[in-house]
């Protein structure tokens, strides 16, 4: 799309470019001839047609490069801000807890819009800027090499200018840019949290900090402004300064009688054409200097690795009278075929001295984890907040990365195995469930978008979400705010629970699902889950036991290490290699 575009432009530029030096000629001429010349009106209605045909050329031209530039722009930043919303979603919730929300949605949101400015504006008048000046000033050459000598040698120092004021802008756009993304941070986490600071009576120093993060804003932005308005002058005295200099030469060589009439005229009317697109570029440039800083941000986040699921096992060689052998760590020979989505999910999932480590932590989170998980079976793990429990959870999503040990579905490396197939087979009910804008149903059916009135209404008995929906005014039909804002914490977890008992999926995976039930609701949920996790693979995240005694195994995370319920460290059942 931009490569047409681009084309396009580069083709509407030369044929305005033309159009513009045959008006310019035929202005030139027909003011000749009826001036000097004495020629009827007759006689000049031939040129005038031609000179409106010029006129209306270039309007048509410019309007087609307007449309295309309009149309590219949306097409190109609709495309972006679709690429940057899937790359986030799949870098997945580790990436995301690390990155400024307000941040993210200011560059979602204003940073691509800034790029607008770019395509619609910005890059076409670059285009007119290289191809016109060059055009003309091959015309002025061949009709009077004066002129063009004088043209040449100030065109010349206009790119010179604009190199060094436009990096200088681009320095203060990108200063400005990182401004507006913390004041954007700031303000939305000033909102979400506002409820807390008022309970704390600290409502002030959120305040004064928005005020800070505004009025560095304001500063950087009017420092911006003084560049670009200082450049747009040294630009435009530059080029009044050399159209002045070829009227001057002009004008004596007219006296004299050394130059036609009709030449000069010509020259004279291409003299501030020349100029014309280069400062034209230059302004956008400083316009687009905020969609360019934006633009950074947003390939940083195109450009992020998605997390490798399973990390290349590190291998130990062990020196000993038969020779070389590999430990327990050695890699595992790749299956030699994958089964379908469906087998994935029914298969068993076996972790091998699993290590993970996040950066400022100076012990791994997870440490030596080995465990094997059979179809149909049912694991709790516990342990003391900080312990690992989620972490383990999110390597089975694929939204960590291990750095070392191994990640095996059926014996194959779940690296080598598409994430979102393998997500299909997942129904996960997170500590702190997002919901989005709109209906209970609407977020209920973010599990499975197809699902019927008969699916969510067992969906809604088995959670036990009905006895929240007798209480709410419409039903499923009942709003909810961004984040769920209308709804309390247990009420969240309920949809949460529904939601993944719609996705119907053989491995589930549940974290805290009880964490903000009283003991009543919790038992209750318990006896309802039941039936649903029949023949279901099962790994529960959990600090209170409600639902631990239904479990078939119990572990505990322990130093990052997961020990058995006799408190003995789990090991590998089986030499990493064999087939599970």
């Amino acid at each position: 799309m931009t490569r047409r575009y681009l084309a396009a432009a580069v083709a509407v530029g030369v044929a305005s470019t033309i159009c513009l030096v045959a008006q310019a000629i035929l202005l030139g001429v027909v003011v000749e001839r009826a001036s000097i010349g004495h020629r009827g009106a007759g006689r000049l209605v031939p040129l005038l047609a031609g000179l409106a045909t010029t006129f209306i050329a270039r309007a048509a031209l410019a309007w087609l490069g307007e449309l295309a530039a309009h149309r590219t722009s949306a097409s190109v930043t609709s495309a972006l801000r679709r690429q940057l919303l899937t790359r986030a979603v799949a870098l997945g919730p580790s990436w995301l807890a690390g990155v400024r929300t307000g941040e993210l949605t200011s560059v979602a949101a204003q940073g691509v819009e800034a790029l607008d400015v770019y395509f619609a504006r910005y890059l076409p008048t670059a285009v007119v800027a290289a191809i016109a000046p060059p055009v003309l000033l091959t015309w002025v050459l061949w009709s009077d090499w004066r002129s063009f000598l004088i043209l040449a040698v100030t065109v010349t120092v206009i790119p010179l200018f604009m190199v060094l004021l436009g990096l200088e802008a681009k320095r203060h756009a990108e200063r400005q840019w990182e401004r507006l993304s913390g004041l954007a941070a700031s303000f939305y986490d000033l909102l979400q949290g506002l409820p807390t600071l008022r309970a704390f009576g600290r409502e002030q120093a959120g305040r004064r900090t928005l005020e800070k993060a505004a009025d560095d804003f304001r500063v950087t932005t009017m420092s911006t402004l003084r560049i670009a308005f200082l450049s747009a002058l040294a630009l435009e005295v530059l080029a009044a300064v050399g159209t002045a200099l070829v009227a001057l030469f002009l004008g004596l060589r007219l006296l004299d009688g050394s130059l036609h009439l009709a030449v000069a005229l010509a020259v004279l009317v291409l003299a501030p054409e020349v100029y014309l697109p280069l400062r034209r570029a230059a302004s956008e440039f400083h316009a687009s200097t905020a969609g360019q800083a934006a633009a950074d941000r947003i390939f940083e986040v195109l450009d992020e690795p998605e997390p490798a699921v399973s990390a290349p096992a590190a291998v130990t060689v062990a020196e000993s009278a038969e020779g070389p052998s590999a430990t327990s760590t050695g890699a595992m020979p790749r299956a030699a075929g994958r089964p379908d989505a469906a087998a994935l999910g029914r298969s068993t999932i076996r972790m091998s001295d699993l290590r993970v480590c996040y950066d400022g932590r100076a012990v791994p989170v997870l440490d030596g984890i080995n465990l094997d998980i059979t179809f149909g079976e049912h694991v709790a793990v516990t342990g003391e907040s900080g312990s690992g429990k989620t972490t383990l959870l999110a390597v089975l999503l694929g939204f960590v990365t291990p750095v070392s040990g191994r990640l095996t579905v059926g014996g194959i490396e779940l690296g080598d195995i598409p994430l979102r197939e393998w997500r299909t087979q997942i129904a996960w009910v997170p500590q702190r469930p997002y919901l989005v804008r709109g209906s209970i149903a609407d977020n209920l059916r973010l599990g499975d978008a197809g699902a019927g009135e008969e699916a969510l209404a067992r969906a809604v008995e088995q959670s036990g979400l009905s006895w929240v929906l007798r209480r709410l005014p419409h039903g499923l039909d009942t709003p909810v705010g961004e984040g769920g804002l209308t709804l309390s914490a247990g009420e969240r977890q309920r949809i949460a629970i529904a939601r993944a008992m719609l996705r119907d999926a053989p491995v589930v995976l549940l974290d805290e699902p009880t964490a903000h039930l009283d003991t009543r609701r919790e038992l209750s949920l318990a006896e309802s889950l039941g039936p649903w996790l029949e023949n279901r693979t099962v790994i529960l995240a959990a600090h209170r036991l409600g639902l631990v005694g239904r479990v078939d195994r119990t572990l505990a995370l322990s130093g990052g290490r997961l020990v058995g319920a006799d408190g003995v460290e789990l090991t590998c059942r089986e030499p990493i290699g064999a087939e599970p």
